[in-house]
């Protein structure tokens, strides 16, 4: 019995993820289709729709947005406009987290994104916490005070905690934000490449 019990949990162990990463995909083609594919097939009609038109439609249009942010002059229009939703008192309550949310995106070329992977000591604890150097440079707003922004994310990005602690303090990790991202997402309990190999 024992033996079927563990046969069993590695065939979930292995169909769980690909089932859910396959049903989450597909929603979301299916959203962003039925979103956009609908106005698609009012504008240009039955005869010429074609189904799956609304996703491509979606990438060229997040592609197109990508090229006029890149450009100095229609650059600076979208500069405005992140500016002014950042200060909308209504707006700027859903735009600025979900802005900050976006430069945790690894493989961004952004001066917003988190800079490198550190070790905080939690003394109290006797433990070390992996975080995200966010900013290096709180001057702005802290003068004098000498502290950067660490954020440690939680498993399964349910949330995390925002600290602001002495640079000195801190020890550097040689690992890339996006392995660190991804150990924290899953508790540290996926095999890091070099164990698959």
């Amino acid at each position: 019995m024992k033996y079927l019990n563990q046969i069993f949990f590695k065939g979930l162990i292995v169909l769980l993820p690909i089932t859910l990463t396959f049903y989450l995909l597909f929603w979301a083609i299916e959203k962003v289709e039925s979103i956009f594919g609908s106005t698609l097939e009012y504008l240009l009609g039955q005869w010429l729709y074609i189904p799956g038109l609304g996703i491509v439609v979606t990438v060229a249009l997040i592609f197109l947005v990508g090229l006029l942010v890149n450009n100095y002059i229609t650059g600076q229009f979208f500069s405005w406009l992140t500016n002014t939703m950042e200060k909308v008192p209504l707006i700027k309550v859903i735009y600025n987290p979900l802005k900050d949310l976006m430069a945790l995106i690894p493989g961004r070329s952004d001066k917003n994104k988190p800079q490198r992977v550190v070790l905080v000591p939690m003394p109290a604890m006797g433990v070390d916490v992996l975080g995200l150097v966010t900013r290096e440079d709180l001057s702005e707003e802290l003068p004098g005070s000498g502290l950067i922004s660490v954020y440690i994310p939680l498993s399964y990005m349910l949330g995390g905690i925002t600290i602001l602690i002495e640079r000195e303090k801190v020890k550097k990790v040689d690992m890339p934000v996006d392995q660190a991202l991804k150990l924290s997402v899953t508790a540290w309990i996926k095999a890091g490449d070099k164990e698959k190999e």
